[in-house]
C-alpha cells in the first residue's frame, strides 16, 4: 500500500470551556483549561495512525513552549518529526468551547504554517497516492508554494499514469488511488472565502477531492440548498465532494458513480466539544479509500466516528477509545 502524505500544521490546541461567548466588552469565567496536541493535518493523520495505514505527516516543528509541546507530544506516540526549524516559534490556537459545544478560533500562527519544498527531497512521490492539504496553510505566507508544489508532482504523477493507461489501453480516471496517479484531498475550512480567488482556481485546476461542511460549502456557492453547492463545487473540480452537515450527516457527490447521495448519521449524541469532527470525518474517508471502500461507505464510516469525537473534549479520537469506535463500523 503506498502511503498518504499530510501536508499542515500541527499546533497547541490551548481549550478554554465557557458557558457561553460573553456579549463584547462583557466578562465570562472559565470553568476549565488545557493543552492539547491540535492542527488540521495533525488531527486528519491520527486516524492513518490509528487504522495503522501508511502516512507521513508533513508538518513543521517549531521552538518556544508551544514547540517543546509538540515535539513531546509526537515522541510519546512515536510520530517522527518531519522537520525542526527552531528559528521560528510554534504558535498556538486558542479554541473557545460553550456548553452547547459550538467553538470559536483564535489562532497565532508560527513555524507550523511555513512550507520549503527541499523538506521533502528524501519522499519517493512514486509511493504516494494520496496528498491532504488544507485551506489555512494556502491562504497563509506560503500558500503559493504549497500549490505550485502540488502542481509539479501531481503533474509529474498524472502524466506516468496517462502514458501507463494509453500504453495498457485502460481509461480509468485520473486521481484515483489505486493506480499510478496521486489524488488531492483538499479541505478549505472556514476560510475558503478568503483564499485568493486565483490559487482557489489554481487548486481546482488539480481536480481535488473536495471535503467542506454546509455552511463553508453554502457560503463559497451562495447555492440555496446543499446539492446545489455539492453541484456547483463538482463543476470546479470535476471531482467527487464531500458536505458535512453536522447532526444530519453528509451529502456527498462520487465522481466515479457519477452520483449523488445523502449519508444520514446513524443515531444520536449529545455533542459536548465539537472541535476536530471534521478533521476526523476526513481523516476516516481517506483511511477507507486506502482500504478500498466506496467513497459513500467511507461517508457512512466517517459519520460514525465524527458522531463519536463530538461526544469527548478534544480534537482526535483517544487511542484507548479507537478500537471500540472502530469495531461499530
Amino acid at each position: 500500500m503506498r502511503k498518504t502524505l499530510f501536508i499542515g500544521s500541527t499546533c497547541v490546541d490551548v481549550i478554554l470551556n465557557v458557558p457561553s461567548l460573553p456579549e463584547p466588552g462583557k466578562d465570562e469565567n472559565l470553568t476549565s483549561q488545557k493543552l492539547s496536541v491540535g492542527g488540521c493535518a495533525y488531527n486528519v493523520s491520527s486516524i492513518a495512525r490509528q487504522f495503522k495505514l501508511p502516512y507521513t505527516l508533513c508538518s513543521p516543528v517549531g521552538s518556544g513552549i508551544y514547540g517543546d509541546f509538540v515535539k513531546k507530544h509526537f515522541e510519546k506516540l512515536d510520530i517522527p518529526v518531519f522537520t525542526y526549524t527552531p528559528e521560528s516559534k510554534n504558535g498556538c490556537c486558542y479554541c473557545i468551547v460553550e456548553n452547547n459545544g459550538r467553538r470559536t478560533f483564535l489562532c497565532e500562527h508560527g513555524a507550523e504554517y511555513k512550507f520549503n519544498p527541499e523538506w521533502f527531497s528524501t519522499i519517493d512521490f512514486s509511493d504516494v497516492d494520496i496528498i491532504y492539504f488544507c485551506g489555512l496553510e494556502v491562504e497563509d505566507t506560503d500558500g503559493e508554494k504549497i500549490i505550485s508544489f502540488l502542481e509539479s508532482k501531481t503533474n509529474k504523477a498524472n502524466s506516468r499514469q496517462s502514458k501507463a493507461a494509453h500504453n495498457t489501453g485502460n481509461s480509468a480516471a485520473l486521481n484515483k488511488p489505486g493506480n499510478s496517479a496521486i489524488t488531492l484531498v483538499f479541505a478549505p475550512g472556514p476560510r475558503i472565502n478568503s483564499i485568493k480567488p486565483e490559487l482557489l482556481k489554481r487548486i481546482f485546476a488539480m481536480h481535488p477531492v473536495l471535503h467542506l461542511n454546509d455552511e463553508e460549502a453554502l457560503s463559497f456557492t451562495k447555492a440555496d440548498n446543499v446539492e446545489k453547492a455539492c453541484d456547483e463545487l463538482a463543476k470546479l473540480t470535476d471531482n467527487s465532494v464531500i458536505i458535512t452537515e453536522g447532526k444530519d450527516g453528509a451529502f456527498c457527490y462520487d465522481k466515479s458513480l457519477n452520483e449523488k447521495r445523502h449519508i444520514p448519521c446513524e443515531g444520536k449524541v449529545t455533542a459536548i466539544d465539537t472541535t476536530g469532527a471534521g478533521d476526523c470525518h476526513c481523516g476516516t474517508i481517506i483511511a477507507g479509500l486506502k482500504q478500498g471502500y466506496t467513497l459513500f461507505e467511507c461517508v457512512r464510516q466517517a459519520n460514525i466516528l465524527a458522531s463519536y469525537i463530538v461526544t469527548k473534549p478534544g480534537s482526535t479520537i483517544p487511542d484507548e477509545d479507537f478500537a471500540m469506535v472502530a469495531n461499530r463500523l
